[in-house]
C-alpha cells in the first residue's frame, strides 16, 4: 500500500495566523515545526496501519515548508512548486491519498484560514457549477487516476465540508474554528493522537478496499471568479478558457486531469496581474 501524504498548513496543530503560514513573516518557523510534527504524526500512522512506502509531497505555497531533516526517515519528500498536478503530485505512483492540513474553502464557511489555492485573488471556484475548495479538485485529479483520498486533518468546519463529498474518509481534528485566524487548538500530544489514530484506521481500511476514488464522468469545467478584472484578463489569455463576464473565467476539458492542468494555469497567469486595490 504507497500512501501519498499532499501537505498543507492552514490545518495544520496549532497554526491561526498569516504570520506562521507565509514565508519570511516572524512565525513561519514555528509552522513548518508543527507541520512537520503533524507529517511524522500520520507518517507514522500510515506504516502503523500497512503501508509500505509513503511519500510526502509538501503542498503549501511555496511548497518547501516541511523540514527534511526531521522528516520520518521511512518517507521520501517532494519539495518545490513547479508541478503539473500540484498539491496531489505524485498520486501518479500511489494507492491511497491523505490531505493534511487541509481546510475549508474560500468564503462558505469560519473555518481556519479559509481560501482556495491562492488566498486574496479568488473570491470563489466552482467545479461543474458547483462551489469547490482544494479538496474536491484533488480529490477529482486522484480519482482519475484510480486512487480515493483516505485521510485528511483539520478543523471541524474543514472536516463537515469535507464530509459532503467525502462522507467515509478517516479524520484527524486539530482544531475547532471560530473565526478564519481564531482556533480552539487541540495541545500538539492530543492533535498528533488524533492523527496517528486516523491515517492508521485509514490504511487499514484502505488494504481492505472499503474506500472508492472520487471520480468524475465526463467532461469537467473549472471556473474562477477573481477579485479584480485585470486578473481575469490576462487569466483569459490561455487558448480555450473562455471570459464569462468581467471577473469570471472557465476552463473546461474532457477529464478532470486535463481540466485541472489547463486551470492551473489560468490561475497562475491572471496571479501575475494581482493588484491591491478591488472592485
Amino acid at each position: 500500500m504507497r500512501v501519498l501524504i499532499s501537505a498543507d498548513s492552514e490545518g495544520v496543530t496549532g497554526i491561526t495566523s498569516t504570520n506562521e503560514l507565509m514565508f519570511g513573516r516572524v512565525h513561519y518557523e514555528f509552522m513548518r515545526t508543527m507541520m512537520t510534527d503533524d507529517v511524522n504524526a500520520a507518517i507514522d500512522g500510515a506504516f502503523a496501519g500497512g503501508a509500505t512506502s509513503v511519500v510526502v509531497n509538501d503542498a503549501h505555497w511555496t511548497m518547501t515548508n516541511v523540514q527534511i531533516e526531521r522528516l520520518d526517515p521511512r518517507a521520501e519528500l517532494i519539495k518545490g512548486f513547479h508541478k503539473h498536478l500540484c498539491m496531489v503530485e505524485g498520486v501518479q505512483d500511489a494507492d491511497a491519498v491523505f490531505f493534511l492540513g487541509y481546510h475549508a474553502r474560500t468564503g462558505d464557511s469560519d473555518g481556519v484560514g479559509n481560501e482556495t489555492i491562492l488566498g486574496r485573488e479568488i473570491i470563489e471556484i466552482r467545479m461543474n457549477g458547483k462551489a469547490v475548495g482544494e479538496s474536491e479538485i484533488n480529490a477529482a485529479v486522484c480519482g482519475q487516476f484510480g486512487v480515493p483520498v483516505v485521510f485528511a486533518s483539520g478543523d471541524d468546519l474543514y472536516e463537515k465540508e469535507l464530509r459532503e463529498t467525502l462522507p467515509n474518509v478517516e479524520f484527524g481534528l486539530t482544531k475547532y474554528a471560530l473565526d478564519r485566524w481564531t482556533a480552539r487548538c487541540l495541545p500538539p500530544e492530543r492533535s498528533h493522537g488524533n492523527i496517528r489514530a486516523a491515517a492508521q484506521a485509514a490504511v487499514e481500511r484502505a488494504v481492505a478496499g472499503d474506500f472508492s476514488p472520487y471520480r468524475l464522468e465526463g467532461p469537467v469545467s473549472l471556473s474562477v471568479t477573481f477579485s479584480s478584472t485585470a486578473e481575469a484578463l490576462m487569466a483569459s489569455l490561455i487558448p480555450g478558457s473562455v471570459r464569462e463576464i468581467p471577473r469570471i473565467v472557465t476552463y473546461g476539458a474532457a477529464s478532470a486531469v486535463d481540466a485541472w492542468k489547463g486551470f492551473f494555469a489560468v490561475l497562475l497567469l491572471g496571479w501575475s496581474a494581482t493588484d491591491e486595490v478591488y472592485g
